[in-house]
């Protein structure tokens, strides 16, 4: 086998690691500023205010750190793929977010200044490990799902849509998988390695569709279902259902404390930025 999706991640790496959170935190900011103005639209004097811009600068040292975090999450990724208990399914999803790191059309491009174009990758590789929990691993749910939705403040409008969908598609792909024969799925996952895709859209037919074949009984180590893991919320006894945890809308910081903030999302979902830099839903 061709170990070529392996080496154009390698590759990539190389590049990630030539940024640095704190010297390239200006550019970002201003990628943020430029793209994303509605995001500050309830501070007084909007996205070129002071304060606007002291915000911006803070969450581009945020995800910048999850951007400069790429080789490790990346490390740790291929390393589970070796793990006995995954199964191909599981597998095959950590494969296709590796596969959707290295394409050359993905949902934000990878040339936007200071790695600007590199956050729907974080994106994507929690959104992998979010649909393929397992019980020798530690439990990252919390936090796959507040990082995700930090750094979705920073993915233009224009894809928010789109970079749902993926994350969506990753829990489907794994439910999918289930339901072939291992051998598919193996199969699959051979040609992503040998012949990573260039458009996104490619990744998303990697497997044939199971037709009319009963899926296998579900085991602990599969996908759990998402739908329970949204953020709480709600009042007690209400019958509106809570939102999805996957669920990525345009959002606004409502409320700014020196670095402390509140962003607000239509869903009714609120995200809260200690000074600290902790994150939590409210």
């Amino acid at each position: 086998m061709r170990w070529e999706l392996f080496n154009r991640v390698r590759i990539k790496v190389v590049g990630v690691r030539e940024l640095d959170p704190q010297r390239d935190a200006a550019k970002y900011a201003e990628q943020l500023l430029s793209l994303h103005p509605r995001l500050f639209t309830r501070l007084e004097g909007g996205a070129e205010s002071v304060a606007a811009r002291m915000a911006a600068r803070t969450i581009a040292v945020d995800h910048l750190s999850e951007v400069c975090a790429l080789p490790e999450a990346i490390e740790a990724l291929e390393r589970s793929l070796s793990v006995a208990t995954k199964s191909p399914g599981e597998r095959l999803v950590r494969v296709a977010a590796l596969a959707y790191l290295v394409c050359e059309r993905d949902l934000i491009r990878d040339d936007l200044p200071a790695g600007y174009g590199l956050i729907d990758d974080c994106i994507a590789l929690r959104g992998a490990r979010l649909a393929t929990p397992s019980v020798a691993e530690p439990d990252h749910l919390h936090e796959d799902l507040l990082e995700i939705r930090y750094l979705s403040v920073a993915v233009p409008d224009e894809v928010l849509a789109a970079t749902e969908d993926a994350l969506v598609h990753a829990a489907d792909l794994a439910l999918r998988a289930s339901a072939l024969p291992n051998h598919v799925v193996e199969a699959a996952i051979r040609e992503l390695v040998s012949n990573p895709p260039r458009e996104f859209s490619a990744i998303r037919t990697v497997l044939p569709e199971s037709g009319s074949m009963a899926p296998r009984p579900a085991t602990r180590s599969e996908p759990r279902e998402l739908a329970t893991l949204a953020p709480q919320g709600g009042e007690p006894g209400s019958s509106q259902p809570l939102p999805s945890p996957l669920t990525l809308a345009p959002g606004e910081l409502v409320e700014l404390d020196k670095d402390a903030m509140l962003f607000a999302f239509p869903d009714g979902t609120k995200l809260r930025r200690t000074h600290d830099g902790a994150l939590s839903f409210e």
